[in-house]
């Protein structure tokens, strides 16, 4: 149940951080896996770790559905969706200019409802009786933290997005689940963890006491994508270090 041999799984942001040990997980258990990516002089370093990519900015909303296409003309099946790509920000909330407020919105919540539509449109389209999509979100979407307002709001909106979807699409046999990862080191929390301080204060408040890596959210993924997970919807796993069981 947890092989995934020749599963087409198409994921955003797959450049680095979570979305490329995503990526390479999947690979690893045999999926035929698509990563996006923005800079097309990545491509030859994700075809050295077997992932196809596929140029695509998710605030390109009017490419989503012909993106998706082109990988269905290509496979004849696209079995999960992995919205993965985000952007945060250090802005305090008193600060925020509306077009940083915009590109945040944008890239988080809205570039990932229209992927899960236009998903949800191609297989309808071409007959295809089931769906699986795993959006990632964050902790941040369950609990508050300092300079992280818009970042907070857009992924809490993605897991009440998450329930939404997973009920409305049920008929269709559409599942859609959400995994909250906590602090983990990537880029994203760059400049958290250049403050020594700062950096030991988070982690003196994980149960674990160590910030997540990237390959710990890859777990998760491979269940929900598998058959494992197939009476489960509408649901999120938050995997960081215990953090939010305090």
């Amino acid at each position: 149940m947890f092989d995934l041999k020749n599963k087409v799984v198409f994921i955003t942001g797959a450049s680095r951080g979570i979305g490329r040990a995503l990526a390479k997980g999947f690979v690893e258990h045999g999926a035929i896996v698509y990563g996006t990516i923005r800079n097309p002089e990545l491509e030859e370093e994700l075809r050295k770790d077997h992932i196809h990519p596929v140029i695509y900015d998710v605030r390109n909303f009017q490419q989503a559905e012909s993106t998706l296409q082109k990988i269905y003309d290509k496979e004849k099946r696209i079995d999960c969706l992995i919205n993965n790509a985000g952007v945060s920000s250090n802005t305090p909330a008193s600060l925020f200019k509306e077009e940083e407020v915009r590109k945040i919105i944008e890239t988080n919540f809205e570039g990932v409802f229209f992927l899960c539509q236009s998903y949800y449109k191609l297989q309808k389209k071409h007959k295809i009786k089931q769906g699986n999509i795993i959006n990632i979100a964050s902790v941040l979407g369950l609990v508050g933290t300092m300079l992280a307002s818009i970042y907070s709001g857009t992924k809490g909106a993605v897991l009440q997005l998450t329930k939404s979807l997973a009920i409305e699409w049920a008929n269709s046999n559409f599942r859609v689940n959400a995994i909250c990862p906590g602090f983990i080191e990537t880029d994203m929390t760059e400049n958290m963890q250049k403050k020594e301080e700062l950096k030991n204060k988070i982690i003196e408040n994980i149960p674990l006491k160590r910030l997540g890596k990237p390959e710990d959210i890859v777990g998760a993924a491979l269940f929900l994508a598998s058959d494992y997970s197939s009476y489960m919807t509408g649901q999120y796993i938050i995997i960081d270090g215990g953090l939010t069981c305090q």
